[in-house]
């Protein structure tokens, strides 16, 4: 926060005419006027400069990072914006993996005294169920997964005849790991895969077979780091474990492989060994900046593996309120003498919300059906807070395509539901939603994932409510609640 100061000084001298006597009669007085300056605010995201500008102001000046049109999930900031959050009061991101810059700017700006503000830590994310009804249901059919556990845990070394080489998968297993949280391994595809994590992560996998079998006896190995990838005995069967899904704490060196298993107890099919990479962004730098602003590695308790997490968090009324109240904190915190302004802006927003989210609650009541179908898997809030359940084309990033399986499958779910309509978003038209479209004759709309404005919203002075009464308007006509 900076102050300063603007002294204006005015002299008045009364000349004494008649006396003919010079007496300085002057009374100074000096007027100071204090002027406080604005703070500077980055954002990551369209909701985030919203909720900041309306809580802080006349007191802030915020700039979003993500800049119209663009896609959150994919933008890379430019060296002048990267500059510009390290000259900045602040810094606020949403988190939960919807950046994929985030951590880099955190990391740049660590010791340029910036405020960091991860809006979705502490808030209850929702696990990315997308595709997960397309998993021949893993969930009812564990019991049955488990009654050849027994059978499987002590076939590691015959299984080996089935495999590939362990040594030439581990030469590949980092080519695998990559940011987008998703890999095609061996026959397997493995959703929540992470470049690298940091201590006190829990690595959380989801494995698919590229091509169905039909098949659904899972089970998971890890190789401790060290051991050798080719020693049978070395590779351990994840205990209590006979679904298409991995957790565990990270461990620097580890390898982790899936395999799925026919009913005669044969190798159908494998991922090649996942390789998990420790690297703790604060083991570079020191802390001081942490020290100065606590909000600045709140994000650290919560860890950095949000792959299996929704990021969509700020498309919930309720929990938006929550994220908009650190918001709150965090500009007290830099401006303590308007923390009666601050609070007075929150809880008009707060009142907002709370608008909107009784405004979704009629629609959920009033809905002739629950479902519809949209290019783009992040509308997941909705279905946890109202029932309003989402099938999305494309993963929770509009670049996550599914499989021609999914896809199929997707398209008999939609013909099941009778769905009339296929939502889009306006800064992405996937070609494969308009196939979906196409095949369903079904007429298209719009949902707004709020991320990023388009020229047309900033053109009609668009905010965060007058976009989310347009999708609640969107979802009166899909969901026939009107």
């Amino acid at each position: 926060m900076k102050k300063f100061f603007m002294v204006a000084a005015t002299a008045l001298l009364l000349l004494n005419a008649c006396s003919n006597t010079e007496t300085d009669t002057a009374d100074e007085v000096e007027e100071s006027q204090e002027t406080e300056e604005q703070l500077t605010i980055m954002t990551s995201i369209f909701p985030l400069e919203d909720w900041t500008k309306k809580i802080g102001g006349d007191f802030v000046e915020v700039t979003n990072i993500v800049p119209v049109g663009a896609d959150a999930h994919t933008y890379e900031p430019t060296p002048n914006e990267m500059v510009a959050v390290a000259e900045a009061d602040a810094f606020i991101y949403n988190g939960a993996g919807i950046e994929a810059f985030a951590d880099r700017i955190v990391e740049a700006v660590a010791n340029e005294g910036v405020a960091v503000l991860e809006a979705s830590a502490g808030v209850e994310l929702i696990e990315d169920n997308h595709h997960h009804d397309h998993d021949h249901g893993h969930g009812e059919e564990d019991g049955h997964a488990h009654e050849h556990e027994d059978d499987h845990d002590h076939e590691h070394g015959v299984e080996e005849e089935h495999d590939h080489d362990h040594g030439a998968e581990e030469e590949h297993a980092h080519e695998h790991n990559h940011d987008d949280g998703e890999v095609e391994s061996g026959t397997m595809r493995i959703e929540g895969v992470k470049d690298h994590y940091h201590t006190g992560d829990h690595v959380h996998l989801t494995a698919h077979e590229i091509e169905e079998s039909g098949h659904d006896h899972w089970h998971w190995y890890t190789l401790a780091p060290g051991e050798d990838p080719e020693s049978d005995d070395a590779w351990e069967v994840v205990p209590d474990n006979g679904t298409n899904t991995y957790e565990g704490v990270a461990e620097d060196g580890q390898l982790i492989q899936v395999k799925l298993f026919g009913d005669d107890h044969e190798v159908v099919a494998q991922s090649e060994p996942i390789a998990i990479a420790i690297h703790d962004h604060h083991d570079d730098h020191d802390h001081e900046h942490g020290e100065e602003h606590d909000h600045g590695h709140e994000h650290d308790d919560h860890g950095h593996v949000h792959g299996d997490h929704d990021p969509h968090v700020w498309l919930d009324p309720v929990l938006s309120i929550e994220m908009a109240e650190q918001i709150k904190h965090l500009l007290v915190e830099l401006m303590p003498e308007q923390e009666e302004y601050f609070e007075a802006n929150f809880e008009e927003l707060r009142g907002q919300f709370e608008e909107l989210d009784q405004q979704f609650q009629e629609v959920a009541a009033n809905a002739q059906i629950d479902t519809f179908i949209v290019s783009h898997a992040g509308y997941g809030y909705w279905e946890a807070r109202y029932g309003i359940k989402q099938i999305g084309i494309a993963g929770l990033s509009p670049t996550n395509e599914p499989t021609q399986q999914q896809l199929i499958e997707t398209i008999e779910q939609a013909e099941e539901l009778g769905l009339e309509y296929v939502l889009f978003e306006p800064n992405i038209s996937p070609a494969v939603a308009q196939t979906v479209q196409d095949y369903l004759e079904a007429e298209s709309l719009y949902l707004h994932p709020l991320e990023a404005l388009t020229t047309e919203n900033v053109e009609a002075g668009a905010d965060y409510f007058s976009l989310m009464e347009e999708n609640i308007e969107t979802l009166r006509t899909v969901l026939k609640a009107e």
